[in-house]
């Protein structure tokens, strides 16, 4: 008997271990509504549309022509099915090429696993990456029987589109832990939109009756809170890419609410992108998937593809190259969202000099930048501790020039190489500040220099300088005719470099005072122009600044 009791204990406890190493993300903290609803600040979302989009562009041909070209591989039950397959899929049928091979292919094809977070009690979990992706297959040729035949439409609904009926949920099967963003809205938007089809083609079971099976008010409820409280997994890499991919997926196909609220959504993610990014180069701070270090590229993040599909759709002279991320490009290219008008404006083509503070939350860090239609200056952002599993970057600036990588650029971190130990957080109008030294790019030579400063030509009338030491490194932007005017405003104005470890007076006007040794969790401007500034950043609005 007291063996039998030892060896429960045993198990016990070794189950409790296996949960504990099977679900990381979750015990980190994945879920959703965390902290108070976020203002949404003094700069609206912007929501106008009027700008005439092509049907068709280059990059979107060359999308869909890519995937037509790819493999197809069988499902084994219970393993992981390739991301590629649904793909191939779509861009065989929308290229109208391999139609019999996909039918058939598809046939032979059944669903292998279960909705949600893979882990010991779920091991066919992580289905819905498949649910979601093979959603537009059904809604975009249901009336093509010539492409997707009808045995081949019936097998596709019965056998591989599983995830349907009652019961909408947020987390993790036989857990009480919410599961992470993507995996809910691939999920629950696949299930969503499969009851709609099954109801609006005849199916008038209680299970598939989004209005009164939970499903409807479960979705709706979710969309509210990301819209209320931020993306939690904002500028994630990867998974932004998949719920990107479910909301335009709610966008296309979903009605009502739900199709407005993961509109919304777009518009305010989009803007987000908008003003942190400069050319297509973005690299802001981003939560999960939490790694040792960071990518050193910056311009193939999976918001970005998104951005330069649609600016194909209106401009087709535009040079768009994506080398990475086809599999969510897809889903711009197919799909009938389109940003707003000021969206795109700000996207291409910065119109006037702003600053901008984007909130993100309880336990996070905030996007700041400064920028003009020459430049842009993006803060890093800071760490919360590993269960924030918020990935901090340098403060970089990005230019008009050819930079794809992050040594091609001016940057600054610190102090040290380890990320979860920054405060990259000081960054205000055309300033920012770090305790550690400024990164100058092979290449860029300074047109003046003194003992503390080098000055670099921006763009006419506008120049960089740069002080850098192993404790201190600022980054200012100086409007003047010359660059010897731009180091003597700036000389004059701080005369005792001893002070720059606390304080700037910027030849803009604004006197500004910061911390270099900030908490983690504390904004690094302490004030401007001796006026104290809200530096609590997990409290700050959706978007405040100037614009």
């Amino acid at each position: 008997m007291k063996r039998k009791k030892i060896i429960i204990i045993i198990s016990v406890v070794l189950g409790l271990l296996i949960v504990l190493f099977t679900l990381p993300d979750l015990l980190a903290g994945a879920g959703r509504k965390t902290g108070d609803p976020l203002p949404k600040g003094n700069i609206e979302i912007p929501v106008k549309r009027t700008i005439q989009y092509k049907n068709t562009s280059q990059i979107q041909e060359e999308i869909i022509d890519y995937w037509s070209k790819g493999k197809v591989s069988d499902w084994v039950d219970g393993e992981k099915i390739d991301l590629k397959n649904p793909r191939t899929v779509l861009g065989c049928l929308l290229a109208g090429k391999r139609v019999e091979e996909i039918n058939k292919y598809l046939l032979s094809q059944k669903s292998t696993g279960t909705a949600g977070s893979r882990w010991l009690l779920n091991p066919k979990g992580g289905y819905d990456f498949n649910a979601m992706a093979f959603t537009p297959v059904l809604f975009l040729f249901d009336d093509k029987p010539e492409l997707l035949n009808p045995e081949t439409k019936k097998h596709l609904v019965n056998n591989i589109l599983t995830i349907e009926g009652a019961g909408f949920t947020r987390n993790v099967p036989y857990t009480g832990f919410q599961d992470s963003e993507n995996h809910v809205l691939m999920a629950e938007s696949a299930r969503y939109l499969k009851n709609q089809w099954l109801r609006e083609n005849g199916n008038l079971l209680p299970d598939y009756d989004n209005k009164n099976n939970g499903v409807e008010e479960g979705l709706k409820e979710y969309l509210k809170e990301i819209y209320t409280y931020g993306v939690y997994e904002f500028n994630s890499d990867p998974y932004l890419g998949y719920t990107y991919s479910s909301l335009l997926n709610l966008n296309a196909f979903a009605t009502g609410e739900v199709k407005d609220l993961a509109t919304k959504i777009l518009d305010m993610i989009n803007w987000q992108y908008a003003l942190n990014s400069y050319q297509f180069k973005h690299f802001p701070p981003y939560r999960r998937l939490f790694k040792d270090a960071f990518s050193q590229e910056i311009v193939s993040d999976y918001h970005s593809v998104m951005l330069m599909v649609w600016a194909g759709f209106q401009n087709d002279s535009l040079k768009i190259d994506i080398t990475q991320g086809k599999h969510v490009a897809l889903w711009a290219a197919m799909l009938p969202y389109r940003p707003a008008d000021k969206v795109m404006e700000w996207t291409l083509n910065k119109p006037n000099a702003y600053f901008v503070k984007m909130g993100h939350g309880n336990n996070s860090c905030p996007e700041i930048c400064s920028g003009d239609k020459s430049y842009l200056l993006s803060a890093g952002g800071s760490n919360q501790g590993r269960r924030s599993m918020i990935m901090s970057k340098p403060t970089v600036l990005f230019l008009d020039d050819n930079a794809r990588m992050l040594k091609e650029t001016f940057h600054a971190y610190g102090p040290g190489e380890d990320f979860m130990g920054w405060n990259n957080t000081g960054v205000y109008d055309d300033f920012s500040c770090t305790k550690g030294i400024v990164h100058i790019p092979e290449g860029k030579q300074a047109v003046l220099s003194s003992d503390e400063w080098q000055i670099f030509t921006i763009s006419e009338g506008i120049y960089l300088a740069v002080f850098s030491e192993k404790e201190v490194g600022l980054m200012v932007i100086v409007r003047a005719p010359s660059a010897k005017e731009a180091l003597n405003e700036i000389v004059i104005s701080n005369p005792d470099k001893k002070l720059y470890q606390t304080q700037f007076k910027h030849p803009n006007g604004n006197f500004i005072e910061y911390d270099l040794d900030s908490p983690k969790d504390t904004w690094v401007i302490t004030s401007v122009n001796n006026k104290p500034v809200n530096r609590q950043f997990d409290r700050w609005p959706f978007f405040e600044g100037n614009i």
